[in-house]
C-alpha cells in the first residue's frame, strides 16, 4: 500500500512538473502576474528569467511580453526590498521600452519613486537631413560692361528679356545633404550642430542692348556652380514636445560659418559678334574672383512624425547670405576673357537660399541612476 501511495504521488508531481514544462513563456507570465496581485512574489523572477534568454524565434517572449517582464521583476524586487536589483530591473526595462511611460491608475507610488530617479530622455539625437534648394541672388550693387540703366541682369530665368532677345536661365536648383547631432535643453527648446553640404547654381541672362532700338547686340548666358561645407549652429522649438503621438510642428533659428569648396562656371555662351567657347581656366575659386568663406543666417520651419521613439521630419528654410559672394577686387581682372568676350561681369551679391528637405532623427537613450540619487 506504501508503494502504491509512493508510485501515485511520483506520477502526480511527473504530471504537474510535465505541464509546467509544456507550458508557454506567455502563460507562465500570466500565472507569474497573477501570483503578484495575489501577494505569492518568491520565485518569479527566476521562473521567468529563461524567457528573457531566449530569444523570441527560439520561443522566449515577445517584446511586448519583455516589458511587462521587465516591469513585473521590478515590482517585486521594490516589494521584497531589494533595492540594487530593482534598479537593474528598470534599467532593463527602459533598454527595452526606451520612453517607457507608467499607468498612475495601476502602477504603484513605489514604482514612480524608483522611475524619477532615473534618466529617461535620450541623451541626444543625430539627425540626416536631405533635400534640394533653389537660389535667389540677392542683387547689392549691379556692375556691367554696358548701360546698367537700360537693362539688369536676368536671374534664374524670373524676368523679362529685352526686344526680341531670349532666355536660357533655369530655375537655380541645387541639392544639399545635412548629418547633425543635437540635445533637449528645457521646455522643447533644442541646439544643435553638424556638417552641411551644399551644391547650388544661380543661372544670368546678360544682355547688351542698343538705346536707340532697345533692341539686344549681344547676349550672353552664364551658370555658376557652387558647392559649400557649412558648419551650421541652431536652436529649435517644438511645439507640444512633450506629446507622446501625433505630429510635432517645429522652428528653427540658426547661424552657419559657410566654407566654399569650388566655384566655377559649368555653362557659357554667347549670341551676337564672335563666337565664344566656355575655357577650362573658370574655376572661379582659384581665380580669386569669389569669397571663400561666408556667412548665413537661417529660419525655418518643419514637422516631426514619430517612427517609435525616432523622428521622420520635413522642412522648409530659408538662408540669408551675410556677405558679399563676388570678390569685388578681382571683379575685372580675375578673368578677362570673360568680361571682354561674354561682356559679363559679376554683380555683386549675397546668395540666398529657400529649401525643402526630408531627414530622419534617431534617438540615443542610456538610461543611468541620476547624479543626485547615486
Amino acid at each position: 500500500m506504501n508503494d502504491m501511495k509512493k508510485f501515485l504521488f511520483a506520477s502526480a508531481l511527473g504530471v504537474m512538473a510535465l505541464g509546467l514544462h509544456a507550458q508557454t513563456w506567455s502563460q507562465r507570465l500570466s500565472a507569474a502576474e497573477r501570483d503578484y496581485e495575489e501577494g505569492r512574489l518568491t520565485g518569479i523572477p527566476e521562473r521567468l528569467q529563461g524567457g528573457l534568454d531566449l530569444k523570441t524565434k527560439e520561443g522566449g517572449f515577445t517584446h511586448e511580453e519583455r516589458i511587462r517582464t521587465h516591469k513585473l521583476i521590478t515590482k517585486v524586487y521594490i516589494f521584497i526590498d531589494d533595492e540594487p536589483k530593482a534598479e537593474e530591473s528598470l534599467v532593463n526595462l527602459l533598454k527595452t521600452d526606451k520612453e517607457h511611460s507608467l499607468n498612475p491608475v495601476v502602477d504603484p507610488a513605489e514604482l514612480y519613486f524608483l522611475y524619477e530617479k532615473f534618466r529617461t530622455k535620450p541623451i541626444f539625437r543625430v539627425a540626416v537631413k536631405a533635400g534640394s534648394n533653389k537660389s535667389f541672388p540677392n542683387v547689392i550693387e549691379t556692375f556691367s560692361p554696358s548701360n546698367t540703366v537700360v537693362t539688369e541682369k536676368i536671374y534664374n530665368g524670373n524676368g523679362d528679356a529685352p526686344g526680341a532677345g531670349t532666355m536660357n536661365g533655369t530655375l537655380g536648383l541645387g541639392y544639399w545633404l545635412e548629418a547633425t547631432a543635437e540635445r533637449h535643453l528645457w521646455y522643447g527648446i533644442e541646439a544643435g550642430t553638424g556638417f552641411h553640404l551644399r551644391s547650388s547654381r544661380y543661372d544670368v541672362d546678360n544682355y547688351v542692348v542698343d538705346g536707340a532700338t532697345g533692341e539686344p547686340t549681344l547676349s550672353s548666358y552664364i551658370a555658376n556652380q557652387q558647392t559649400y561645407l557649412r558648419f551650421p549652429l541652431y536652436a529649435r522649438y517644438n511645439f507640444m514636445y512633450f506629446k507622446g503621438s501625433g505630429p510635432i510642428p517645429y522652428v528653427n533659428l540658426g547661424l552657419s560659418y559657410d566654407f566654399l569648396l569650388n566655384a566655377q562656371y559649368t555653362e557659357a555662351s554667347r549670341r551676337g559678334g564672335t563666337a565664344f567657347t566656355l575655357s577650362t581656366n573658370n574655376n572661379l575659386k582659384d581665380l580669386g574672383m569669389v569669397e571663400r568663406s561666408n556667412m548665413s543666417a537661417t529660419i525655418g520651419a518643419g514637422v516631426k512624425l514619430r517612427v517609435k521613439t525616432h523622428f521622420l521630419t520635413l522642412e522648409l528654410r530659408y538662408d540669408k547670405s551675410m556677405f558679399n559672394y563676388i570678390n569685388e577686387n578681382k571683379r575685372w581682372n580675375g578673368n578677362q576673357f570673360l568680361t571682354y568676350d561674354l561682356a559679363f561681369v559679376e554683380d555683386d551679391l549675397a546668395l540666398d537660399m529657400i529649401s525643402f528637405s526630408v531627414g530622419f532623427t534617431y534617438s540615443v537613450y542610456s538610461p543611468k541612476k541620476l547624479k543626485e540619487f547615486r
